[in-house]
């Protein structure tokens, strides 16, 4: 762990099964389960465990288990407060600079004509995801290693 951040190896380009392989390889145990509606996944720092919406396509699981390894990554707890507002906001940064390379979001950008979806599909991540990096880029809040 450095500076309270729990170390997590790079996810870019990483498939789904090869993320429960990291995922297990952590300590860290991954199931499905039918979660309320609405919700793609869980964490659970007490028994570093995630929870995953059972009915979701390899996309989502993929885009989820890599959001709730953010909050493994920072140790973040489950709560209903303004902290964990903050908390959320962050791993769903986390997930756009993990899930997508800017030099593969540019390209897929000019192959695609700008389409979202098209985008989204060739970076195998969700629109959710996709529109995260696009308003960090647009606010010029990405890193400079990933510029």
């Amino acid at each position: 762990m450095v500076g309270g951040i729990r170390r997590l190896p790079d996810l870019h380009g990483v498939n789904y099964s090869e993320m429960r392989w990291i995922a297990d390889s952590l300590g860290i145990r991954v199931s499905s389960a039918n979660l309320p509606k609405g919700t793609n996944g869980l964490y659970r720092d007490t028994d570093q465990r995630i929870l995953l919406e059972l009915n979701m396509t390899y996309r989502q699981k993929r885009c989820a288990l890599a959001h709730e390894l953010m909050h493994w990554r920072r140790g973040d707890q489950t709560c209903s407060t303004c902290e964990s507002c903050r908390q959320e906001r962050r791993a769903r940064r986390d997930t756009a600079l993990a899930l997508i390379d800017p030099v593969d979001y540019a390209t897929a950008e000019n192959v695609c004509d700008g389409d979202p979806s098209a985008i989204a599909e060739e970076l195998e991540v969700t629109k959710q995801v996709l529109e995260d990096f696009r308003n960090m880029l647009h606010d010029g809040m990405l890193p400079h290693s990933h510029r």
